[in-house]
């Protein structure tokens, strides 16, 4: 088969991302004129996309498509009139998924690199920290909680030859650990003859590449091949293939590994996004995606109007200069969203961003301290403040030795410590004198009203120019910004509440979230001005806490 060399799509010149976002934010104010010119654009930059809107851009619009389901009454109404120009939204993607599922392409690798256009060094990088390699563009499955919004039908393919050199590529760079799949079923991938099963079998046990399925109902063969050959696999259960799994699994005598088997998923995505609340993240990793359409970088966020697939994609282009140091698993799960991220550039010597992303500033002003958001496992912000209490601090005292002992295992597990470069000698010395200061009642003391000036800095600088996401996120924090201000607006009038941030008591995390709310309201932007610049911040990456940050002293 003929590969098919992908367009290169020139969209509109203002980002969809950025004009679906304006639509919201237009919902949530009940501006009917705002709301109805930013969806005229988002129409008039479908058109011009066609016909091939490309994977981002159609999941784009059909997250707008669901939004304007949600608030169809205001939408719809006389003073808004947008009923017809829905209609043309409906049908534009019901013509899409007509045109391209008509005619599924298979993607060269030569033509999938002229699509990125990446430089060697970049390139490696790419496939060192992906966490995902999506070989298909577009969905045999339509579920309605799709955590991808994958686009419904199958779209294109990797050919073999890319499939193939794309996994050469992971193994060269040691990345043994990538999930085959994305916004689509793995088993979903062909090209003429060859299927998963052929694609992944002359690797033996090289790599353990995750394979999650809803298994299709063209792949059920597929399936029993790749569990014959020992090639690990999960199927995700839920109500729609529940009895057919079942039925399969007593028709073959194959008991297949499950995920989801429950009632309903956990954590709500899809056409299940309601655009008013905040849910848990759906992703759980960090690091690169490799898709048909092209390569992204990802970082999980919370799931929300901002983001509903649970995670920011962050196109990866010529321009991308550094890329996050892959986490996946445990490791991703101990990552605190809220601080600067590790990344590697062309260098290849890993380091930390001194300033957070906006994607990271985002998910801090929506983080309420609430256990329902944060994943099992992961850290959220309320918790990371219980490091600084007394008992903590007294607690990491008498660890001390057994802190000690796993640096020497960490630093020179069998060996001496004249063994270690002069370097590392002095990282070990650094990271011992680290635990030592921060056993120190004041360093503390100090490190937790340096990590509230990082954050209310963070969230003071993202809030200056970012009118439409300040909106949206307004809108999904009055809840807990009204309690705040109902309890402690009048002290904080009365007193300079600043003071409260720099104590450990028993409303401190309600007082910061008082002030990062407030923020977003547009209120005590001058005490938090004055708090910042009175005890500027950095984040120490060997100390793993936030300091003083004496090159902003005076």
């Amino acid at each position: 088969m003929k590969p098919f060399r992908m367009p290169y799509v020139k969209f509109h010149e203002i980002p969809l991302e950025t004009l679906k976002n304006r639509f919201l934010a237009a919902i949530y104010r009940q501006d009917a004129q705002k709301a109805r010119t930013a969806f005229l654009m988002i129409l008039n930059a479908a058109q011009q996309s066609l016909p091939e809107p490309g994977e981002t851009c159609e999941k784009l619009l059909r997250q707008i498509q669901t939004a304007v389901l949600r608030f169809k009454p205001f939408v719809t109404s006389p003073q808004v009139g947008l009923t017809a120009p829905f209609q043309a939204l409906n049908t534009l993607l019901a013509d899409v998924v007509k045109s391209r599922c008509r005619a599924v392409y298979h993607v060269s690798y030569t033509d999938w690199q002229t699509r990125v256009n990446l430089v060697p060094w970049q390139m490696d990088l790419l496939f060192k920290n992906a966490i995902t390699v999506q070989l298909t563009s577009g969905c045999s499955h339509f579920c309605r909680r799709c955590n991808e919004w994958a686009l419904p039908g199958i779209r294109s393919h990797f050919s073999h030859d890319a499939a193939a050199q794309i996994i050469k590529q992971l193994l060269v760079q040691r990345n043994t650990d990538t999930a085959l799949y994305g916004a689509s079923d793995p088993l979903d991938w062909q090209d003429g003859a060859h299927t998963l099963a052929d694609l992944l079998t002359p690797m033996g046990s090289a790599a353990c590449f995750s394979l999650l399925t809803k298994v299709p109902r063209a792949g059920q063969k597929v399936l029993q091949t790749l569990v014959h050959r020992n090639i690990a696999l999960s199927v995700s259960v839920t109500d729609a293939n529940r009895n057919r799994i079942k039925a399969l699994e007593r028709q073959t005598g194959i008991k297949l590994a499950k995920q989801h088997d429950s009632d309903d998923l956990l954590i709500p995505a899809g056409l299940d996004e309601d655009f008013t609340t905040v849910k848990s993240s759906i992703t759980d990793a960090y690091g690169t995606e490799i898709t048909p359409e092209g390569a992204f970088i990802i970082i999980p966020t919370f799931t929300c109007a901002l983001h509903p697939m649970g995670h920011k994609k962050l196109p990866v282009t010529d321009k991308t200069a550094v890329f996050p140091v892959k986490k996946i698993g445990r490791q991703a799960l101990l990552k605190d969203y809220f601080k600067p991220l590790e990344v590697v550039g062309q260098e290849n010597t890993p380091f930390y961003l001194s300033k957070l992303l906006d994607i990271q500033v985002e998910t801090l002003l929506l983080d309420n301290g609430s256990m329902d958001l944060s994943p099992p496992g992961m850290r959220n912000l309320k918790e990371y403040f219980t490091i600084f209490q007394e008992s903590a601090r007294l607690q990491r005292k008498h660890m001390t030795r057994s802190i000690v002992q796993g640096l020497k295992k960490q630093f020179f597990p069998h060996g001496r410590y004249h063994d270690l470069t002069q370097e590392q000698q002095q990282l070990y010395r650094q990271k011992i004198c680290a635990h030592l200061d921060f056993c120190n009642k004041t360093i503390v003391e100090q490190s937790r009203t340096c990590a509230v000036s990082f954050f209310l800095q963070a969230a003071q600088n993202f809030l200056a120019d970012q009118e439409n996401k300040k909106t949206i996120i307004a809108h999904l924090i009055k809840p807990e910004a009204d309690r705040l201000a109902n309890r402690y607006e009048q002290t904080a009038r009365k007193t300079d509440g600043q003071h409260m941030l720099s104590h450990d008591t028993d409303t401190f995390f309600d007082w910061f979230r008082f002030y990062v709310t407030a923020l977003v309201f547009d209120r005590h932007t001058e005490a938090v001005t004055r708090f910042i610049q009175a005890r500027p911040a950095a984040y120490d990456p060997v100390a793993d806490r936030f300091v003083k940050d004496k090159e902003s002293m005076p």
